[in-house]
Protein backbone atom coordinates (compact mmCIF):
# COMPACT_ATOMS: atom_id res chain seq x y z
CA UNK A 1 0.00 0.00 0.00
CA UNK A 2 2.85 2.19 0.53
CA UNK A 3 4.85 1.65 -2.62
CA UNK A 4 1.48 2.47 -4.54
CA UNK A 5 0.88 5.78 -2.50
CA UNK A 6 4.71 6.57 -3.86
CA UNK A 7 4.15 5.78 -7.33
CA UNK A 8 0.89 7.88 -7.58
CA UNK A 9 2.74 10.85 -5.40
CA UNK A 10 5.61 10.41 -8.29
CA UNK A 11 3.37 10.73 -11.26
CA UNK A 12 1.51 13.61 -9.94
CA UNK A 13 4.76 15.04 -9.67
CA UNK A 14 5.64 14.23 -12.66
CA UNK A 15 2.37 15.83 -13.79
CA UNK A 16 2.75 19.06 -12.14
CA UNK A 17 6.91 18.60 -13.80
CA UNK A 18 5.53 18.42 -17.08
CA UNK A 19 2.62 21.34 -16.66
CA UNK A 20 5.32 23.78 -15.11
CA UNK A 21 7.36 23.52 -18.29
CA UNK A 22 4.73 24.23 -20.55
CA UNK A 23 3.70 26.90 -18.66
CA UNK A 24 6.98 28.68 -18.09
CA UNK A 25 8.15 28.57 -21.81
CA UNK A 26 9.36 31.72 -23.45
CA UNK A 27 6.87 34.05 -24.86
CA UNK A 28 8.78 33.59 -28.14
CA UNK A 29 9.25 30.30 -28.02
CA UNK A 30 5.14 29.35 -27.58
CA UNK A 31 4.31 31.83 -30.13
CA UNK A 32 6.71 30.03 -32.30
CA UNK A 33 5.70 26.46 -31.63
CA UNK A 34 1.67 27.94 -31.85
CA UNK A 35 2.64 29.54 -35.40
CA UNK A 36 3.96 26.86 -36.77
CA UNK A 37 1.14 24.06 -35.76
CA UNK A 38 -2.13 23.90 -38.11
CA UNK A 39 -5.13 26.27 -36.88
CA UNK A 40 -7.06 23.31 -35.02
CA UNK A 41 -3.94 21.78 -33.38
CA UNK A 42 -3.16 25.84 -31.94
CA UNK A 43 -6.53 25.70 -30.70
CA UNK A 44 -6.10 22.97 -29.07
CA UNK A 45 -4.12 23.99 -27.29
CA UNK A 46 -5.83 25.82 -24.86
CA UNK A 47 -6.44 22.73 -22.49
CA UNK A 48 -2.30 22.10 -21.75
CA UNK A 49 -2.92 24.92 -19.17
CA UNK A 50 -4.31 27.86 -18.01
CA UNK A 51 -1.47 30.02 -19.11
CA UNK A 52 -2.15 28.32 -22.66
CA UNK A 53 -6.10 28.47 -22.70
CA UNK A 54 -5.75 32.01 -24.68
CA UNK A 55 -2.48 32.00 -26.01
CA UNK A 56 -3.78 30.75 -29.80
CA UNK A 57 -6.31 34.12 -30.08
CA UNK A 58 -3.85 36.28 -30.57
CA UNK A 59 -2.09 34.39 -33.60
CA UNK A 60 -0.93 36.38 -36.17
CA UNK A 61 -1.92 34.20 -38.42
CA UNK A 62 -5.06 32.44 -39.55
CA UNK A 63 -4.61 29.59 -41.94
CA UNK A 64 -8.30 27.93 -42.90
CA UNK A 65 -7.72 25.07 -45.37
CA UNK A 66 -8.19 21.68 -45.95
CA UNK A 67 -5.57 21.26 -42.37
CA UNK A 68 -8.15 22.76 -40.38
CA UNK A 69 -11.70 21.54 -41.58
CA UNK A 70 -13.18 18.18 -40.85
CA UNK A 71 -14.94 16.27 -43.80
CA UNK A 72 -17.59 15.46 -41.49
CA UNK A 73 -18.41 19.38 -40.73
CA UNK A 74 -21.75 20.31 -42.68
CA UNK A 75 -21.40 24.20 -44.44
CA UNK A 76 -23.60 25.75 -41.16
CA UNK A 77 -20.70 24.54 -38.64
CA UNK A 78 -17.90 25.27 -40.60
CA UNK A 79 -19.11 28.86 -40.78
CA UNK A 80 -20.40 28.91 -37.39
CA UNK A 81 -16.27 27.91 -36.61
CA UNK A 82 -14.56 30.31 -38.63
CA UNK A 83 -17.07 33.11 -37.31
CA UNK A 84 -16.45 32.83 -33.75
CA UNK A 85 -12.53 31.74 -34.43
CA UNK A 86 -12.53 35.47 -35.30
CA UNK A 87 -14.22 37.10 -33.07
CA UNK A 88 -12.12 35.39 -30.29
CA UNK A 89 -9.31 36.73 -32.11
CA UNK A 90 -7.71 40.11 -30.31
CA UNK A 91 -4.32 41.86 -31.52
CA UNK A 92 -3.35 43.00 -35.05
CA UNK A 93 -3.69 39.54 -37.41
CA UNK A 94 -0.90 39.60 -40.14
CA UNK A 95 -2.07 36.77 -42.51
CA UNK A 96 -5.61 35.64 -43.12
CA UNK A 97 -6.20 32.47 -45.46
CA UNK A 98 -9.80 30.99 -46.66
CA UNK A 99 -9.06 28.19 -49.12
CA UNK A 100 -12.08 26.06 -49.37
CA UNK A 101 -15.16 24.90 -51.38
CA UNK A 102 -17.79 27.26 -51.96
CA UNK A 103 -20.34 28.33 -48.84
CA UNK A 104 -24.06 27.94 -49.75
CA UNK A 105 -24.38 31.68 -48.45
CA UNK A 106 -22.12 34.63 -49.42
CA UNK A 107 -23.09 36.76 -46.52
CA UNK A 108 -21.02 35.11 -44.03
CA UNK A 109 -17.76 35.79 -46.16
CA UNK A 110 -18.96 40.02 -46.03
CA UNK A 111 -19.52 39.88 -42.17
CA UNK A 112 -15.73 37.79 -41.89
CA UNK A 113 -14.01 40.73 -43.97
CA UNK A 114 -16.02 43.37 -42.00
CA UNK A 115 -14.26 41.90 -38.78
CA UNK A 116 -11.18 41.85 -40.32
CA UNK A 117 -11.44 45.50 -40.96
CA UNK A 118 -9.77 46.60 -37.59
CA UNK A 119 -6.84 43.29 -38.09
CA UNK A 120 -4.22 45.39 -39.64
CA UNK A 121 -3.78 42.54 -42.20
CA UNK A 122 -0.73 42.37 -44.37
CA UNK A 123 -1.43 39.32 -46.24
CA UNK A 124 -4.95 37.92 -47.68
CA UNK A 125 -5.58 35.35 -48.97
CA UNK A 126 -9.27 33.91 -50.52
CA UNK A 127 -10.39 31.41 -53.05
CA UNK A 128 -13.77 29.47 -53.32
CA UNK A 129 -12.35 26.09 -54.96
CA UNK A 130 -14.62 24.68 -57.54
CA UNK A 131 -17.37 27.11 -56.96
CA UNK A 132 -18.66 30.32 -58.71
CA UNK A 133 -16.91 33.19 -58.97
CA UNK A 134 -16.97 35.17 -55.89
CA UNK A 135 -17.71 38.88 -56.22
CA UNK A 136 -15.01 40.40 -53.18
CA UNK A 137 -16.63 41.98 -50.49
CA UNK A 138 -16.33 46.03 -50.65
CA UNK A 139 -14.50 45.67 -47.32
CA UNK A 140 -11.10 44.38 -48.69
CA UNK A 141 -10.56 47.46 -50.62
CA UNK A 142 -9.98 48.55 -47.21
CA UNK A 143 -7.56 46.93 -46.24
CA UNK A 144 -4.59 49.57 -46.47
CA UNK A 145 -1.92 47.95 -45.01
CA UNK A 146 -2.03 45.06 -47.52
CA UNK A 147 1.21 43.76 -48.56
CA UNK A 148 0.54 40.49 -50.18
CA UNK A 149 -2.72 39.99 -51.69
CA UNK A 150 -3.76 36.69 -53.10
CA UNK A 151 -7.23 35.89 -55.23
CA UNK A 152 -8.63 33.10 -57.00
CA UNK A 153 -11.80 32.25 -58.34
CA UNK A 154 -13.06 35.92 -57.53
CA UNK A 155 -14.89 38.89 -59.50
CA UNK A 156 -12.49 41.92 -58.69
CA UNK A 157 -14.47 44.71 -58.60
CA UNK A 158 -13.75 47.54 -56.19
CA UNK A 159 -15.91 50.65 -55.93
CA UNK A 160 -15.34 54.02 -57.73
CA UNK A 161 -13.94 55.12 -54.82
CA UNK A 162 -10.74 52.83 -54.49
CA UNK A 163 -7.56 53.74 -54.87
CA UNK A 164 -5.40 50.80 -55.04
CA UNK A 165 -3.65 49.55 -52.65
CA UNK A 166 -0.30 51.93 -51.91
CA UNK A 167 1.86 49.37 -49.54
CA UNK A 168 1.73 46.35 -51.78
CA UNK A 169 4.17 44.27 -52.97
CA UNK A 170 3.23 40.73 -53.91
CA UNK A 171 -0.51 40.20 -56.32
CA UNK A 172 -1.36 36.94 -57.41
CA UNK A 173 -4.56 36.61 -59.50
CA UNK A 174 -5.47 33.37 -60.50
CA UNK A 175 -9.28 32.63 -62.45
CA UNK A 176 -9.85 36.12 -61.07
CA UNK A 177 -12.78 38.31 -63.35
CA UNK A 178 -11.60 41.93 -63.77
CA UNK A 179 -12.14 44.74 -67.03
CA UNK A 180 -8.89 45.56 -68.74
CA UNK A 181 -10.19 49.43 -67.59
CA UNK A 182 -10.25 47.89 -63.87
CA UNK A 183 -7.15 46.07 -64.20
CA UNK A 184 -5.18 49.52 -65.50
CA UNK A 185 -6.15 51.60 -63.24
CA UNK A 186 -5.83 48.84 -60.11
CA UNK A 187 -2.16 48.19 -61.37
CA UNK A 188 -1.08 51.81 -61.49
CA UNK A 189 -2.29 52.48 -58.12
CA UNK A 190 0.10 49.74 -56.47
CA UNK A 191 3.09 51.77 -56.64
CA UNK A 192 5.48 49.39 -54.72
CA UNK A 193 4.35 46.42 -56.57
CA UNK A 194 7.40 44.09 -56.79
CA UNK A 195 5.45 40.25 -57.77
CA UNK A 196 2.59 39.95 -60.38
CA UNK A 197 1.47 36.73 -61.35
CA UNK A 198 -1.71 36.27 -63.39
CA UNK A 199 -2.97 32.98 -64.06
CA UNK A 200 -6.03 32.05 -66.54
CA UNK A 201 -7.77 35.69 -65.50
CA UNK A 202 -10.60 37.54 -67.82
CA UNK A 203 -9.50 37.13 -71.26
CA UNK A 204 -7.78 41.47 -72.20
CA UNK A 205 -7.53 42.59 -75.75
CA UNK A 206 -4.91 44.98 -74.36
CA UNK A 207 -2.98 43.81 -70.99
CA UNK A 208 -0.88 46.92 -69.81
CA UNK A 209 1.56 47.18 -66.86
CA UNK A 210 2.37 50.26 -65.17
CA UNK A 211 4.73 49.00 -62.50
CA UNK A 212 8.04 51.32 -61.65
CA UNK A 213 9.05 48.73 -59.89
CA UNK A 214 8.31 45.41 -60.44
CA UNK A 215 10.95 43.03 -60.56
CA UNK A 216 8.79 39.45 -61.51
CA UNK A 217 6.07 38.82 -63.84
CA UNK A 218 4.27 35.63 -64.86
CA UNK A 219 1.63 35.45 -67.12
CA UNK A 220 -0.59 32.40 -68.02
CA UNK A 221 -3.77 32.93 -70.18
CA UNK A 222 -5.34 35.13 -73.08
CA UNK A 223 -4.33 38.45 -74.09
CA UNK A 224 -4.39 39.93 -78.00
CA UNK A 225 -1.47 42.45 -76.80
CA UNK A 226 0.82 43.09 -74.18
CA UNK A 227 2.31 46.47 -73.28
CA UNK A 228 5.08 47.20 -70.42
CA UNK A 229 4.59 51.00 -70.06
CA UNK A 230 6.73 51.11 -67.24
CA UNK A 231 9.07 48.40 -65.68
CA UNK A 232 12.77 49.46 -65.70
CA UNK A 233 13.39 47.07 -62.34
CA UNK A 234 12.01 44.12 -63.96
CA UNK A 235 14.44 41.31 -64.41
CA UNK A 236 12.15 37.91 -64.41
CA UNK A 237 9.75 37.74 -66.88
CA UNK A 238 7.77 34.06 -67.63
CA UNK A 239 5.32 34.19 -70.08
CA UNK A 240 2.56 31.48 -71.47
CA UNK A 241 -0.22 32.00 -74.14
CA UNK A 242 -3.25 30.30 -74.60
CA UNK A 243 -4.42 32.12 -77.23
CA UNK A 244 -2.65 35.57 -79.10
CA UNK A 245 -2.73 38.02 -82.20
CA UNK A 246 0.03 38.94 -83.95
CA UNK A 247 1.87 41.70 -82.52
CA UNK A 248 2.97 44.08 -85.25
CA UNK A 249 6.81 45.26 -85.55
CA UNK A 250 6.55 48.23 -83.04
CA UNK A 251 5.15 46.22 -80.00
CA UNK A 252 6.99 43.36 -79.69
CA UNK A 253 10.15 46.23 -80.50
CA UNK A 254 8.51 47.98 -77.16
CA UNK A 255 8.38 44.88 -75.65
CA UNK A 256 11.85 43.95 -75.13
CA UNK A 257 12.62 47.90 -75.42
CA UNK A 258 10.60 47.88 -71.77
CA UNK A 259 12.69 45.39 -69.74
CA UNK A 260 16.38 46.87 -69.98
CA UNK A 261 16.61 45.03 -66.77
CA UNK A 262 15.58 41.31 -67.75
CA UNK A 263 18.04 38.79 -66.44
CA UNK A 264 15.34 36.08 -66.46
CA UNK A 265 12.99 35.09 -69.11
CA UNK A 266 10.87 32.06 -69.71
CA UNK A 267 9.22 32.86 -73.45
CA UNK A 268 6.67 29.98 -74.61
CA UNK A 269 6.50 29.10 -78.20
CA UNK A 270 3.03 31.10 -78.58
CA UNK A 271 4.59 33.93 -77.35
CA UNK A 272 7.03 34.20 -79.53
CA UNK A 273 4.57 33.45 -82.60
CA UNK A 274 2.58 36.26 -81.34
CA UNK A 275 5.33 38.57 -82.68
CA UNK A 276 5.17 39.39 -86.65
CA UNK A 277 5.44 36.17 -88.33
CA UNK A 278 7.68 36.05 -91.66
CA UNK A 279 9.39 39.39 -90.15
CA UNK A 280 11.96 38.37 -87.38
CA UNK A 281 15.40 40.61 -87.25
CA UNK A 282 18.81 39.24 -86.87
CA UNK A 283 19.12 41.22 -83.27
CA UNK A 284 16.81 42.77 -81.16
CA UNK A 285 17.29 46.69 -81.69
CA UNK A 286 17.78 46.59 -78.08
CA UNK A 287 20.65 43.86 -76.41
CA UNK A 288 19.44 41.78 -73.82
CA UNK A 289 22.39 43.16 -71.80
CA UNK A 290 21.49 42.08 -68.31
CA UNK A 291 20.20 38.71 -69.06
CA UNK A 292 21.56 35.66 -67.49
CA UNK A 293 18.53 32.81 -67.97
CA UNK A 294 16.97 31.89 -70.90
CA UNK A 295 14.00 29.31 -71.29
CA UNK A 296 12.40 28.59 -74.49
CA UNK A 297 9.46 26.28 -73.78
CA UNK A 298 7.59 24.51 -76.98
CA UNK A 299 9.99 25.33 -79.78
CA UNK A 300 9.46 23.92 -82.91
CA UNK A 301 12.39 23.04 -84.70
CA UNK A 302 10.66 22.52 -88.33
CA UNK A 303 9.15 26.26 -88.07
CA UNK A 304 11.03 29.00 -89.51
CA UNK A 305 9.99 32.21 -87.41
CA UNK A 306 10.82 29.42 -84.49
CA UNK A 307 14.66 28.97 -85.19
CA UNK A 308 14.94 32.42 -86.07
CA UNK A 309 13.48 34.05 -83.25
CA UNK A 310 15.83 31.56 -80.75
CA UNK A 311 18.33 32.75 -82.68
CA UNK A 312 17.84 35.86 -82.38
CA UNK A 313 17.47 36.14 -78.39
CA UNK A 314 20.92 34.14 -78.86
CA UNK A 315 22.21 37.04 -80.41
CA UNK A 316 20.86 39.94 -78.54
CA UNK A 317 22.18 38.00 -75.18
CA UNK A 318 25.72 38.32 -74.82
CA UNK A 319 25.88 37.50 -71.35
CA UNK A 320 23.49 34.58 -71.34
CA UNK A 321 24.89 31.87 -68.90
CA UNK A 322 22.14 29.47 -68.73
CA UNK A 323 20.16 28.14 -71.84
CA UNK A 324 17.42 25.48 -71.53
CA UNK A 325 15.02 24.96 -74.91
CA UNK A 326 12.16 22.00 -74.95
CA UNK A 327 11.23 20.91 -78.15
CA UNK A 328 7.20 20.93 -79.48
CA UNK A 329 6.26 17.71 -79.18
CA UNK A 330 3.22 17.32 -82.25
CA UNK A 331 5.18 15.75 -84.65
CA UNK A 332 5.95 18.60 -87.70
CA UNK A 333 7.12 17.61 -91.02
CA UNK A 334 10.18 19.53 -91.39
CA UNK A 335 10.44 22.13 -93.60
CA UNK A 336 13.45 22.36 -96.38
CA UNK A 337 13.52 26.28 -95.68
CA UNK A 338 14.37 25.64 -92.08
CA UNK A 339 17.66 23.61 -92.84
CA UNK A 340 19.05 25.94 -95.90
CA UNK A 341 18.57 28.72 -93.46
CA UNK A 342 20.86 27.08 -90.57
CA UNK A 343 23.21 26.31 -93.28
CA UNK A 344 22.82 29.78 -94.97
CA UNK A 345 23.75 31.71 -91.51
CA UNK A 346 26.68 33.78 -90.90
CA UNK A 347 28.06 33.29 -87.39
CA UNK A 348 31.03 34.23 -87.75
CA UNK A 349 30.71 37.19 -85.81
CA UNK A 350 27.86 34.80 -82.86
CA UNK A 351 29.42 34.36 -80.11
CA UNK A 352 27.97 33.04 -76.57
CA UNK A 353 30.93 34.08 -74.39
CA UNK A 354 29.65 33.44 -71.23
CA UNK A 355 27.12 30.91 -71.73
CA UNK A 356 27.90 27.84 -69.35
CA UNK A 357 24.98 25.37 -69.19
CA UNK A 358 22.44 24.28 -71.74
CA UNK A 359 19.88 21.80 -71.97
CA UNK A 360 17.88 20.74 -74.41
CA UNK A 361 14.83 18.76 -74.03
CA UNK A 362 12.87 16.19 -75.86
CA UNK A 363 14.62 15.79 -78.34
CA UNK A 364 14.71 13.75 -81.01
CA UNK A 365 17.34 13.66 -83.06
CA UNK A 366 16.57 15.47 -85.84
CA UNK A 367 18.46 17.69 -88.59
CA UNK A 368 17.12 20.83 -87.63
CA UNK A 369 17.95 19.89 -84.04
CA UNK A 370 21.30 18.63 -84.89
CA UNK A 371 22.12 21.20 -86.59
CA UNK A 372 20.89 23.58 -83.35
CA UNK A 373 23.54 21.70 -81.32
CA UNK A 374 26.62 21.89 -83.41
CA UNK A 375 25.88 26.01 -83.21
CA UNK A 376 26.06 26.01 -79.17
CA UNK A 377 28.86 23.84 -79.18
CA UNK A 378 30.96 25.74 -81.85
CA UNK A 379 30.14 29.30 -80.27
CA UNK A 380 30.24 28.72 -76.36
CA UNK A 381 33.52 29.18 -75.43
CA UNK A 382 33.25 29.09 -71.57
CA UNK A 383 30.86 26.04 -71.75
CA UNK A 384 30.70 23.54 -69.03
CA UNK A 385 27.60 21.11 -69.49
CA UNK A 386 25.59 20.40 -72.55
CA UNK A 387 22.54 18.40 -71.11
CA UNK A 388 20.20 16.48 -73.94
CA UNK A 389 17.50 14.96 -72.77
CA UNK A 390 15.80 12.62 -75.75
CA UNK A 391 12.51 10.71 -76.04
CA UNK A 392 12.63 7.37 -74.97
CA UNK A 393 11.86 5.81 -78.49
CA UNK A 394 15.22 6.98 -78.84
CA UNK A 395 17.51 4.24 -78.14
CA UNK A 396 19.65 1.23 -79.94
CA UNK A 397 20.96 1.90 -82.96
CA UNK A 398 20.13 5.03 -83.34
CA UNK A 399 20.86 6.12 -80.15
CA UNK A 400 24.09 5.19 -80.68
CA UNK A 401 24.85 6.87 -84.38
CA UNK A 402 23.27 9.85 -82.97
CA UNK A 403 25.32 9.87 -79.78
CA UNK A 404 28.40 9.60 -81.93
CA UNK A 405 27.81 12.22 -84.43
CA UNK A 406 26.84 14.62 -81.46
CA UNK A 407 30.55 13.59 -79.60
CA UNK A 408 32.43 14.60 -82.92
CA UNK A 409 31.02 18.44 -83.27
CA UNK A 410 33.85 20.99 -82.92
CA UNK A 411 33.72 22.58 -79.22
CA UNK A 412 34.78 26.02 -78.84
CA UNK A 413 35.81 25.54 -74.92
CA UNK A 414 38.06 22.30 -73.98
CA UNK A 415 35.81 21.81 -71.12
CA UNK A 416 32.59 21.35 -72.49
CA UNK A 417 31.28 18.29 -71.10
CA UNK A 418 27.85 16.44 -73.24
CA UNK A 419 25.91 14.65 -71.86
CA UNK A 420 22.63 12.67 -73.40
CA UNK A 421 19.81 10.94 -71.24
CA UNK A 422 16.24 9.76 -71.50
CA UNK A 423 13.85 13.14 -71.07
CA UNK A 424 11.66 12.65 -67.40
CA UNK A 425 8.36 12.30 -66.92
CA UNK A 426 8.03 15.60 -64.83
Amino acid sequence: MELKNQINERMKGNKRSTTDIISNLPSNVTENILKDLPLRDAVRTSVLSRKWRYLWVTLPQLVFNDQFFLKEWDNKKLKAVITRVLLFHQGPLIKFRLWYPPFESCIDIDNWMFILLTKNIHEFSFSLRGGPHHEIPRHLYSFVQLRELNLSNCVFKPPTTFKGFSRLINLNFFYVNISSEMWGLFISNCPLLERLRLRDCTKFDSLEINAPNLKDFEFFGIFKSISLKNTPLLAKVSVTLVYWNTMTDPKWVKFFHSVPAIEDMHLDSSFLESFAAGNVPERLPSTLILLKVLVLSGVCYFDLDHVSWALCLLRSSPNLHKLRISRYLNNTPIQDDVIEFLQAQDFSEFSLNQLREVEIRHFSGAEPEIHFVKILLAHSKVLEKMVILHEQEISGKKGFAMLKELIRFPRASLKAEVIVSVTPDV
